[in-house]
């Protein structure tokens, strides 16, 4: 979704909505894809909620315990993620996943192996379950296809490391979400995966205060409408998390613009009625 944001830095658009949310700090500073083409006039109305992670996921009888391992491995390895292309953050974030382990495709090429890349989650995930892949990396883990894949194929879920967690840190200032135990089965516990959660809503500096102000009012007063489309979904398996409050939409990667967050302060002061 990087097209969104450059839309926004090109003033095509006035407001665009993305996902993952930690990924507008990428376009807001310039790093990853957006390298030498910041967009520090970026700013936020909100992020609404929604858990999602990106993933590594391996054959268990590779016995893997970490992404790391693949580096080591003397033998092919057949990987597929998503696609890594401008537009998009599916393949950048395994890619990154990947670089944070020492792990480097073009060696895993070179040893007889080969990388498939693919534009929807869903492929990715079907390459593993159906035999043609030994490490896939992918997203949407509150979808079915999540929980096919742990209870039809032997699996191990690879965390991301201290080690790897500093890399992402440091590099990118990109965050780490923990994904409960018993969410898939066989995981019985905790796993630190890289934080692929969160619809941002953006737009630039330049946006009257009355449309943002406007668009944050919107946001928190109609918040149960667009919610009860999704209440018949758990709320950790629904593309779209609830309740929506006041403290989730303001708590942004980005800078709020002025105007949202002056009414995000006038509902918790009680102001406005919320």
């Amino acid at each position: 979704m990087g097209d969104s944001f450059r839309a926004l830095g090109e003033g095509l658009v006035d407001v665009a909505i993305a996902t993952p949310a930690s990924f507008s700090r990428l376009a807001h500073q310039g790093l990853g894809p957006f390298a030498g083409r910041a967009i520090p006039q970026l700013r936020a109305i909100a992020v609404l909620p929604h858990q999602d992670a990106m993933i590594a996921v391996a054959r268990a009888d590779l016995e893997f315990t970490q992404l790391s391992d693949a580096a080591a491995h003397p033998g092919s390895l057949r990987i597929s993620l998503g696609t890594n292309d401008p537009d998009g953050f599916m393949g950048f974030a395994g890619d990154l996943l990947l670089e944070s382990a020492g792990v480097d495709l073009t060696a895993i090429e070179a040893n007889g192996g080969t990388v498939t890349r693919h534009e929807q989650p869903f492929d990715a995930i079907a390459d593993l379950r159906e035999g043609r892949a030994d490490i896939m990396i992918s997203e949407a883990i509150m979808t079915p296809d999540w929980t096919r894949l742990a209870t039809t194929t032997e699996v191990t879920f690879l965390p991301v490391t201290v080690n790897q967690q500093q890399w992402l840190a440091g590099n990118f200032g990109l965050g780490i979400v923990e994904v409960p135990g018993g969410y898939f089965p066989g995981l019985p516990n905790p796993l630190p995966a890289l934080d692929y959660a969160g619809w941002i809503i953006a737009t630039t500096d330049a946006l009257p205060d009355a449309d943002a102000a406007l668009l944050a009012r919107a946001v928190v007063e109609n918040s149960e409408v667009l919610a009860a489309q999704y209440r018949h979904l758990p709320a950790d398996r629904s593309p779209l998390a609830y309740p929506i409050t006041v403290g989730d939409a303001r708590v942004t990667p980005i800078p709020l613009h002025p105007a949202a967050a002056n009414i995000y302060d006038r509902f918790e002061q009680g102001e406005l009625p919320g």
